[in-house]
């Protein structure tokens, strides 16, 4: 079984303003190419929401991952981020 190696994270770039933005270039092992993701924060009424977009260099990259599980694993991994919040709420 092929072992997945953690993204290799670099270029930290903060974007100013409202709403909150993050950017960040990355490089993972599991695919060629690099990576620019932006993440948006918006609050609203009381509840923030985080919008991700990922700019990928090669087409062919981009249509792997959206023929990957991603959006469960990303579902998985935001249920338990609610579950450790309402512990310590």
């Amino acid at each position: 079984m092929a072992r997945r190696l953690p993204p290799v994270l670099g270029g930290l770039l903060p974007a100013p303003g409202r709403p909150a933005r993050r950017a960040e270039d990355r490089r993972e092992e599991t695919y060629p190419g690099e990576a620019l993701d932006t993440t948006v924060l918006v609050e609203q009424g009381g509840t923030t929401t985080a919008t991700t977009t990922v700019l990928y260099e090669l087409q062919e990259v981009r249509d792997a991952v959206l023929k990957s599980p991603m959006e469960l694993e990303v579902a998985e991994s935001y249920d338990k981020l609610a579950e450790v919040l309402a512990s310590i709420s």
